[in-house]
């Protein structure tokens, strides 16, 4: 793993080289999306003048939109740093020197796939804790010890299990989309699709009032590590230096 860390690190120095702006997006979204939940909240007005039917009906109605912002977080960011990854490597022909090295394939696919992997969940993790404090604030007294009972399984999972594979997944497919295509236009425009099939099922999840059941979330999560598991096989095989080096000339 040591030489798994060096390539991680060196894909973040060059990443914040070269790709100051795919940073700048990939933080920005994030911050927009807890704005437009700030402003969700406060648009609802004073939740301790509603009936109990009616708050857990608001209450449910808000945290799914805001579980889904969660969720989405973990696929989208990765989807644009793992193409760059690729893309980069294409463009500036910097792919060689590393394929020198006694890396084997598996290693150096691992090490693409945890520098986007690991920035997309930390940043997840950190707007969901800004986002627990400024909604700790602005609940009324009691209030947020309530929603955590009724909603906090549900964020702890997305969290700690859905988040990483749906992020593990949507990097592994852009990087295998990366490695067939020319140009990086291409490349995101082909692996944004990826994040649609769970996005639906998000929705749908919201108009069944279900996004928050934990046991639909795990489940998700089963099948996504499943998913993984298949599709780090194909994409390793799509990853052979030789053809690589090859066709990237």
């Amino acid at each position: 793993m040591r030489r798994v860390w060096v390539v991680v690190l060196k894909e973040w120095r060059e990443a914040l080289k070269g790709g100051k702006l795919l940073w700048v997006g990939t933080v920005a979204l994030p911050v927009i999306l807890l704005g437009i939940s700030v402003y969700m909240m406060l648009s609802v007005g004073d939740l301790s003048a509603l009936e109990d039917e009616d708050l857990k009906m608001v209450l449910h109605t808000l945290f799914s939109v805001f579980l889904l912002y969660f969720m989405l977080f973990p696929m989208i960011i990765p989807n644009a740093i793992s193409v760059y990854a690729i893309m980069s490597e294409k463009e500036q022909k910097s792919l060689e020197p590393l394929l020198a090295t006694p890396l084997q394939t598996w290693e150096l696919f691992l090490a693409k796939v945890l520098s986007a992997v690991i920035p997309a969940v930390v940043i997840t993790w950190a707007t969901f804790g800004v986002f627990v404090l400024i909604v700790g604030q602005m609940l009324p007294a009691g209030l947020w010890e309530i929603v955590w009972r009724d909603f906090g399984i549900a964020a702890l999972v997305t969290l700690v299990l859905f988040a990483p594979l749906a992020s593990v997944f949507v990097t592994m497919t852009s990087m295998a989309i990366a490695t067939r295509t020319s140009d990086a236009r291409s490349a995101q425009l082909l692996s944004s699709f990826v994040v649609l099939p769970i996005a639906l099922w998000a929705l749908v999840s919201i108009y069944q009032n279900a996004l928050l059941q934990p046991a639909n979330l795990v489940g998700v999560s089963l099948l996504l590590l499943g998913l993984n598991i298949v599709l780090l096989k194909i994409a390793v095989r799509l990853f052979r230096r030789e053809e690589i080096l090859t066709r990237w000339r």
